[in-house]
């Protein structure tokens, strides 16, 4: 049974957590902690801690951590950042205000003592900039050694772009893909392609469970704020799914280095010579199956 660690940043997209579902649906995954990044990283605990509660999961440790990256932020950026309005558009699911501990209050703390304390590596599923999972490595790099792989969804190499967790804070991309633990990397342009349609977000919204139906709501808030996309675009359903079944996501070794500075900032770039680490990507996806796959999980009986 694969042991897990889950990093992620619910409360900007939606996919977060109908991603966090899918795992917690999975009886082959032992999810050992949920850290949150990016700020309001406790506003974004707090989604986790309704999930967790709504399916009897309240034992799973979560807890808030890094709330900026690890590069520096222009004023503008900063500002927009710290809009409710823009980085936690649907928190009408998030638990109320709590008082935390401090170990609540420590993601990095809490992915240091959890691998520290696993008796067995574990594997990091990261579905949100790598800030925290950089700076549990700087502080602790012993952890390294207890880390199977890093399952993350983000970069890109098939097209000229720069993904958004990579790019958010690609200093930390560069410590982590740096860090000699294996890394797998679920590309925007292959993790894009499973998108949940109409029909599909009807049957949350008809569903009898509160649950679903508040994850219903949650997905109506959200959709204004990206009213680009068709619908809940599934990116992050790829480290879920790929920890323990290999067969819906194939994979290319690349040999790749993150760009930190310059108009480039962010990007994963191929290099094809002795230069760069070796990564696996994302080649292509099943989606069709993989579509059927999460909503026979999610809306299991």
């Amino acid at each position: 049974m694969p042991r897990i660690l889950i990093d992620t940043d619910p409360g900007q997209d939606i996919d977060d957590l109908l991603a966090i579902l899918f795992a917690l649906r999975r009886p082959e995954l032992e999810i050992l902690a949920i850290t949150t990044v990016t700020w309001p990283s406790d506003g974004r605990a707090r989604l986790i801690r309704r999930l967790l509660r709504h399916l009897g999961r309240d034992g799973i440790p979560v807890a808030a951590g890094m709330q900026h990256p690890l590069r520096r932020m222009g004023a503008d950026e900063v500002k927009r950042l710290h809009d409710p309005a823009w980085s936690m558009n649907h928190r009408c699911f998030a638990e109320p205000e709590e008082a935390v501990d401090a170990a609540q209050d420590d993601g990095v703390g809490l992915i240091i003592r959890t691998l520290m304390a696993s008796r067995e590596p574990a594997t990091l599923c990261c579905i949100a900039p790598l800030t925290n999972i950089a700076c549990a490595l700087v502080r602790e790099p012993a952890i390294a050694g207890r880390i199977e792989r890093i399952l993350l969804m983000g970069g890109e190499t098939a097209l000229n772009r720069a993904e958004h967790n990579i790019a958010f804070d690609a200093v930390a991309a560069d410590i982590v893909l740096n860090a000699g633990v294996p890394v797998v990397m679920g590309t925007w342009d292959v993790t894009r392609r499973f998108v949940l349609g109409v029909e599909d977000l009807a049957r949350f919204a008809a569903s009898p469970l509160p649950l679903h139906q508040a994850l219903s709501r949650a997905i109506t808030a959200w959709h204004p704020a990206q009213s680009w996309k068709p619908g809940p675009v599934m990116y992050d359903l790829f480290p879920f799914v790929q920890v323990f079944d290999t067969t819906y996501y194939t994979l290319a070794e690349t040999r790749l280095q993150v760009v930190t500075e310059g108009p480039a900032r962010g990007m994963t770039v191929p290099n094809g010579g002795s230069g760069g680490v070796a990564v696996q990507v994302t080649a292509g996806v099943r989606e069709r199956e993989l579509r059927q796959f999460y909503l026979d999980t999610v809306f299991a009986a």
